[in-house]
């Protein structure tokens, strides 16, 4: 299921709204003032969020990825019982976000799409089949996030040896290498990375890893620093 670029709905939402002549609080208002108030309402604002829905069998493997260039994601499963299940703000060295799951159990599944800072925009939610990259790299994600470097290092060459053309891998596989101190490593990881990202046009990301790279290779030294 693809949804594109569809501006965020308040669902359940009332929105409340005074206006007055004078701007003075309403409870401060004479009652021959109050005559004059053209709108007066109460309700309650509900987060930003807009909720999808697709079947799903017991160990079926899926991903789940929301992506927007206008605000911070944040990404919500809920199972057939209407628990949460799981959900990721950032993933992917990005403010995008992904779950990769292996279903708990059959029925209908919400993919709840929402925004971490409260704020609205165009965004694209897809539910597809995992593939192997995908179920590698969030192995790897996880070992990470658990302080596990050689599992988190073991787990992104399996993805990278899956779709060895997505540089994240390598950027990750070489944040795990510093942890290590294996700087030639890590120097091969980025020039790999740039590597992909001067085949696809992306000139930002070349300039942003090759001056990255530039620190590591020859790192600031006290006699070179200013103070």
């Amino acid at each position: 299921m693809i949804i594109q670029n569809r501006p965020m709905r308040r669902l359940g939402t009332l929105v409340a709204a005074i206006v007055t002549l004078t701007g003075v609080p309403l409870l401060a208002i004479a009652p021959s003032a109050r005559a004059q108030i053209l709108f007066e309402e109460s309700g309650t604002l509900q987060p930003m969020t807009d909720d999808y829905t697709f079947e799903g069998t017991a160990g079926q493997q899926v991903t789940i990825a929301m992506q927007s260039e206008e605000f911070d994601t944040l990404l919500v499963l809920l199972g057939p019982d209407g628990q949460e299940v799981a959900s990721n703000d950032d993933y992917g060295r990005s403010l995008n976000s992904t779950i990769v799951i292996s279903l708990p159990a059959n029925g209908t599944y919400t993919a709840s799409a929402r925004s971490f800072a409260g704020q609205g925009g165009n965004y694209t939610i897809t539910v597809r089949p995992s593939t192997p990259y995908d179920l590698a790299y969030a192995k790897g994600q996880e070992a990470m996030r658990s302080g596990d470097s050689a599992g988190a290092i073991a787990a992104y060459t399996e993805a990278i040896e899956a779709d060895p053309d997505q540089p994240t891998a390598y950027l990750d596989r070489a944040d795990m290498y510093w942890s290590q101190t294996d700087t030639d490593a890590v120097v091969a990881d980025y020039q790999r990375a740039i590597a992909i990202y001067e085949r696809s046009g992306n000139m930002d990301m070349v300039q942003l890893l090759q001056e990255q790279l530039s620190y590591i290779q020859n790192p600031p030294t006290e006699e070179s620093m200013p103070f």
